[in-house]
This record gives C-alpha cells, structure tokens and sequence, in this order.
C-alpha cells in the first residue's frame, strides 16, 4: 500500500515540479547560448534585452523550485493527513506510519532531485566538456575511497549527516503540525508554537547536558585522553557518527510522537 501512496503522492506532486525542472533546464540551455554568442562579441539590443532576463528567471526559478519544495512539505501532509482529505486517508488500509513514510520519502526525493537539477543546470551553464570529465574522475576516486579508512568515509559521513538534518527537521516540522491540530481553533498557530517550544526544549536539553558535564576542564581531558593516539581521520569520523547519532534520535522520537498523535489523538474537526 505504501507504494500506491508514493504513486499518489508524486503524481499530484509532480505536476509542479516537473515543469520547474523543465522550465530551469531550457532556461540554462538559452544563458549557456547567450553566453557563447555574447563572446563573439554579438552586442545587440536583443542581447542586452535577453542579458538581462535570462539571469533573472534562471535565479527565480531556482528560488521558487525549493520555495515550492517546502511548501508542499507543509502542505500535502496538513491538507492530506489534517484537512478534509484526512477523513479519508485514515479510513485507507494502510498504517498511519505508512501515511506519513509517503509525505517524508516525497518531500526528500524532491528535495535531492531539486539539488540535481540545479547542479545540472549550473553545469549546463558554466562548465566545459573537460571539467565535467575531471568532476566525473574525481566522483570515482571519491568512490573507490568509500570503504577505506580515508576522507572519502568522511564525505559520505557528511551527506548522510546532511540528509539526517534534513529528515529530522521535516519529521519537526510533522510534529509540531500534528500538535497544532490538536487545538480546536488557531491550529496553524498553535503548530507555529509548537515547533517554536521543540526547537526551545532541545536547545535546552543541550545547554543541560553541557551544564550536567560539571567541570569542563576534567572532561575536556576526559575527551582528549579517550582520542589521543587517533589520526584526524579517526577523530573526524568519530565526531560525524556522534552527530549523526544525533539526528537520527531525534527524527525517531518526532515520528513516533508523531504517529501517536495521528494515531490516538487525531482531531479533523
């Protein structure tokens, strides 16, 4: 059932975002076309009137592309889980974890297909055949260095904490719309709120945790005793798994929360 909800899901989605990205590469195909006449030094008033619309509806459709994109996020999972529609998605044969894994798996696939497209279309415009071979051999070193003990580790480390930051802060943003709707008015409100006091409460945790430790200068030694002898790689690791950790425990808590929420405590009123 969680594949027909993505079915859905991308489909209704993909009206907006398909043009976008269609939009956004005929647009950087046209500026690399204007940049290449422009060099010949083809001075026109066509050239300067497209000079100058060209960059601006390249950079507009940039910011819209992910301006839409978190939109959509709020969007399709308070109008389809929250609104009207939620009568009906909740009466589906298919977990309220199924429900809100095919808001998630959407916003994020859009959000890195988003990032593609404007790699591509920056590429499009700026780069040479030659640049893109030497990006394209660097990618593999990069990944023939993955399962190593080497820099490569710590890159994907990197795009894994990415995403992890990424998901947490959707799965936040999920949480604070599912306690919104726990108001009878104002719901819009109340998740503003509430996504207010999470990101306060974290905050504080941490700032606890810190103030817990005691005396800094014993764990400070502590810590450099516990990785002495380590290389900057062993340590550079060590430090992205903490913190992906991190993020990963937080985007579990915001989502059981949040099916409880959706589960035993829903209000369509």
């Amino acid at each position: 059932m969680l594949s027909k909800l993505l079915k859905y899901e991308f489909k209704a989605t993909g009206r907006i975002f398909l043009p976008l990205y269609g939009a956004l590469l005929i647009i950087s195909v046209l500026e690399r076309i204007y940049m290449g006449f422009t060099t010949n030094h083809m001075d026109t008033i066509v050239s300067t009137i497209l000079g100058a619309i060209l960059p601006t509806l390249f950079g507009a459709i940039i910011v819209a592309m992910f301006v839409v994109t978190f939109i959509m996020m709020i969007q399709r999972f308070y109008k389809n889980l929250l609104g009207r529609e939620g009568y009906l998605m909740f009466t589906l044969p298919v977990s309220t974890s199924g429900l809100i894994w095919s808001k998630l798996i959407a916003v994020v696939v859009w959000t890195i297909l988003s990032i593609i497209a404007a790699v591509l279309a920056f590429g499009i415009i700026f780069l040479n055949m030659s640049d893109v071979s030497a990006i394209f051999g660097q990618v593999g070193d990069l990944v023939c260095k993955v399962f190593g003990i080497g820099w490569g580790g710590a890159a994907v480390e990197a795009v894994i904490l990415i995403l992890a930051i990424f998901v947490s802060g959707i799965l936040c943003v999920y949480l604070s719309l599912a306690i919104g709707q726990l108001s009878s008015k104002r719901k819009i409100l109340c998740a503003v709120g509430a996504y207010i006091g999470i990101n306060v409460i974290i905050n504080n945790v941490i700032l606890a945790i810190i103030a817990g430790i005691g005396d800094m200068e014993l764990f400070q030694n502590a810590v450099a005793a516990a990785l002495h002898g380590m290389s900057e790689i062993q340590i550079t690791n060590i430090v992205m798994i903490g913190f992906i950790l991190f993020f990963v425990i937080q985007a579990v808590v915001y989502f059981l929360i949040t099916r409880y929420l959706l589960t035993k405590k829903l209000n369509l009123e």
